[in-house]
């Protein structure tokens, strides 16, 4: 059996909360028990679920109970509305909630006999009236002089910042990471990439990138909402602290209550003083009338309706100004405090939050372009649309800039500008020499970086530890001696080929392979000085058809 309520109380650090059914009975719930992915636990909101020992089970809320039944849409006609019928209609809501005598309300039943709906009538008194637990709970001589705070600051803000910790530490093999790339600067290029990318070829997405993106969707949403509450502190204030004292939500909704009826009084006091000046202008117009008197009645008892019900107006603004007081004085008793120690939390998770996604945003990057190096169908819509270079997300992040005038950029747009300076500083382009004697290497790496290019420069003499780091490296010239210690070049470019993406430019010192796929740039003698060796590395970099 399905039962209907409103959320009187949520606690979002604890996850528990209260559902206040139509028969006014309290009902705990836990947010495990939530199944309604479309819409969250917030006050006010009203629900549908099953009850078990005095607990709410199996929570869903009521729009979305709706749709799970495809119950149809109403679709209201609206109708032309005559003046008099807006008074008929009007009549109704106040004689609802009058408190005419027994007598007086049988004569005006029979003035409007076949007027007044008996249905409606009943539920626009249910509507208006306040119950018994409702006049108990505005009774003035049991209003709080001052809201009692249920959970203290510390604790309130250990309860958030526990979730930060706990998410932080379920990430902890984030930090074996070898590499770092900032996650404020790359985020929107980054999953506009991965959406692009799987356009092209839904193969590259395998089980261990798409757990990678979503695990850094997660604690990007996660992020986002830690920054909102650092950047607004009222907004930490509110829904950190003052969410979860029992009292002040109690106080709170209440007063949105009081003053939700207030404004339907107003409405309906407006519309009863139009009645009162149509009531008197028949009377006058009807003193030799032998309904003068009903007429008479009538009018007596409209005005004491109004007199009534500008009393309640008067009690109800009254005490919505109370609640209002003691809501202002409750909050304003614990901001400074809270603000400052949830300042200071909030500096030093920040750090460790960005250590976790820059690693997110460099796996996923790596990964994701790993496997795109390997799909035909990327490598050739990079050829097709003249894409060069490296595929990785500096090459295709130039790609997309060079269309661009940086002069007319928006401010979206400079922010790329800036994330590609960024990658350049981050993702360096490369020599890499790889030769027989240790010695020999450092002289031709100290020679080349006196050219000071904007290449860096890597050395090894241990062939398979070069082409292990060349495969997540940008090398764009490659120097390799014709006799290396374990193999012969033809075997070590060919398996560099085979497990490198990128065809750097090669200058071979001694003598070119007899059967060799790539091209050889520069063939200089395996005696050549590192200084001959720099100035061909220079001419190589800096020639019209580099």
């Amino acid at each position: 059996m399905m039962n209907f309520g409103k959320i009187l109380f949520f606690n979002e650090n604890e996850g528990k909360g209260i559902i206040i059914t139509s028969q006014k009975e309290k009902i705990d719930f836990i947010v495990n028990e939530w199944n309604d992915f479309d819409i969250m636990p917030s006050l006010g909101l009203e629900v549908v679920f099953n009850l078990k020992d005095k607990k709410a089970l199996n929570i869903l809320s009521k729009e979305s109970s709706k749709l799970q039944k495809n119950e149809p849409s109403i679709v209201h006609v609206q109708q032309e509305i005559k003046p008099e019928e807006i008074i008929k209609e009007t009549l109704k809501e106040i004689v609802s909630i009058s408190e005419l005598t027994q007598e007086l309300a049988s004569e005006i039943e029979t003035e409007i006999e076949t007027e007044i709906d008996t249905e409606v009538e009943t539920e626009v008194e249910e509507e208006l009236e306040y119950d018994d637990d409702e006049e108990l709970e505005y009774d003035d001589e049991s209003r709080p002089e001052s809201i009692t705070i249920s959970i203290n600051i510390a604790t309130a803000i250990s309860n958030y910042f526990t979730k930060i910790k706990e998410h932080l530490e379920h990430r902890s093999v984030y930090k074996k990471v070898p590499g770092s790339l900032d996650y404020v600067l790359i985020k929107r290029f980054l999953f506009t990439t991965f959406n692009n990318l799987s356009d092209i070829d839904l193969h590259i997405i395998t089980p261990k990138i798409k757990m990678l993106y979503e695990d850094l969707k997660v604690m990007s949403s996660f992020y986002d909402d830690f920054i909102e509450k650092t950047k607004y502190p009222n907004i930490a204030y509110q829904e950190v602290f003052l969410s979860c004292q029992a009292e002040y939500v109690k106080i709170k909704v209440g007063a949105e209550h009081t003053i939700e009826k207030l404004n339907q009084l107003r409405t309906s006091e407006e519309q009863l003083d139009g009645i009162l000046k149509v009531r008197k202008e028949d009377l006058a117009s009807n003193i030799q009338s032998d309904e003068f008197t009903a007429l008479q009645y009538e009018l007596k008892s409209l005005s004491g309706a109004y007199v009534d019900m500008v009393h309640l107006m008067a009690e109800l603004d009254e005490r919505y100004k109370y609640d209002l007081k003691l809501l202002s004085t409750f909050e304003e008793e614990y901001k400074a405090e809270f603000s400052e120690i949830f300042r200071t939390e909030a500096l030093f998770y920040k750090k460790d939050l960005l250590k976790v996604l820059n690693a997110q945003a460099y796996l996923l990057d790596s990964q994701l372009w790993q496997e795109a190096k390997k799909s035909k169908a990327v490598k050739a819509h990079f050829k097709d649309s003249s894409v060069s270079g490296e595929l990785n997300t500096k090459t295709y992040l130039k790609y997309y800039l060079d269309s661009l005038d940086s002069d007319k950029a928006t401010d979206e747009t400079k922010k790329l500008f800036a994330l590609y300076d960024y990658l350049i500083s981050v993702q360096k382009d490369y020599i890499l020499i790889v030769v027989n004697s240790a010695l020999d290497a450092m002289e031709y790496e100290s020679y080349i970086k006196n050219l000071k290019l904007t290449l860096d420069i890597k050395s090894f003499v241990d062939e398979k530890s070069a082409i292990k780091w060349a495969i997540n490296n940008s090398v764009k010239v490659l120097i390799v001696e014709d006799r290396l210690q374990n193999v012969t070049v033809e075997k070590f470019l060919h398996v560099y080929k085979k497990h490198v993406s990128i065809t750097p430019k090669i200058v071979l010192l001694g003598e070119k392979p007899k059967a060799n796929s790539f091209s050889i740039s520069c063939l200089l003698s395996r005696n050549a000085s590192s200084k001959v060796v720099a100035e061909n590395i220079k001419t190589l970099l800096t020639s019209k058809n580099n």
